[in-house]
Parts: structure tokens; C-alpha cells; sequence
């Protein structure tokens, strides 16, 4: 669905819980503007654009994934979608993390997250 679609249906799921700020938010879709949504530009071809011989990376997250954590500050966000972003980031107090897996090449990646009463403790990227 298009952005201001997922934001009315994200803001009608999320505005029912008593506290979300205990919520873990795992959306497919990576947040915009981040570390986790970098994705190689594309043209009207749907060929990678190249600069200097290297991909150029523009952020392709959602709008409305990013605007729910801003308003909500879960405790965490989880993510995926974009396989090239292997990477954590915060918005806000909110750790957000995209595993980034290359299935093509074989490689399975995640995140261990240590959580206690306290909220998200520490994280670690993990690859196999």
C-alpha cells in the first residue's frame, strides 16, 4: 500500500495500545532517511546508476514507518526490505535494525537484542 495508506492503518493499530512506547515495531518496510533504507538509484530503465563506478545510494524507506516511530518511540524497531542496508540506527531514543541478508550469496545476517525491564540493553550484528 502506499504511504498514506500504511500511515492511517499503522496509526489505527498502534493508537489502540496502552503503552507504546513498550511496543517492538516490526515493519518490512525500513524507515526513511536512515542508515537502514539505502538502496542503489534506479533509472527510468530500472538500471542501477552508477557515480565515479560506484552505485548511487538514495533512501527509499517509507515516510509513514518513520513518522510512527518518531510519534510513538517504541522500544524497538525491526526491519527488512532492503537487502544493501545492513545496518542499525536510532530515531529518537528507538534503535531501529535491518538485518540486510544477501540470500543470493549465501549470507544469513540478524541481530541478538538484549532487552531488559530497563528497554533495549545492547544489540549485536551476527552474519553466518
Amino acid at each position: 500500500m502506499d504511504d498514506k495508506k500504511l500511515e492511517k492503518h499503522l496509526e489505527k493499530i498502534i493508537s489502540k495500545a496502552s503503552d507504546p512506547s513498550k511496543l517492538i515495531f516490526n515493519f518490512h518496510a525500513p524507515p526513511y532517511n536512515t542508515k537502514l533504507d539505502l538502496a542503489p538509484k534506479l533509472d527510468k530503465n530500472l538500471k542501477i546508476v552508477y557515480v565515479g563506478g560506484k552505485p548511487l545510494m538514495v533512501h527509499v524507506g517509507s515516510k509513514a514507518v518513520r513518522k510512527m516511530i518518531e510519534k510513538y518511540q517504541p522500544l524497538l524497531g525491526l526491519h527488512g526490505h532492503i537487502h544493501e542496508s545492513y545496518a542499525s540506527d536510532k530515531i529518537g531514543k528507538t534503535p531501529v535494525l535491518n538485518p540486510g541478508s544477501e540470500y543470493t550469496e549465501g549470507i544469513l545476517r540478524g541481530f541478538v537484542v538484549e532487552i531488559t525491564e530497563d528497554g533495549v540493553k545492547n544489540y549485536w550484528k551476527i552474519e553466518g
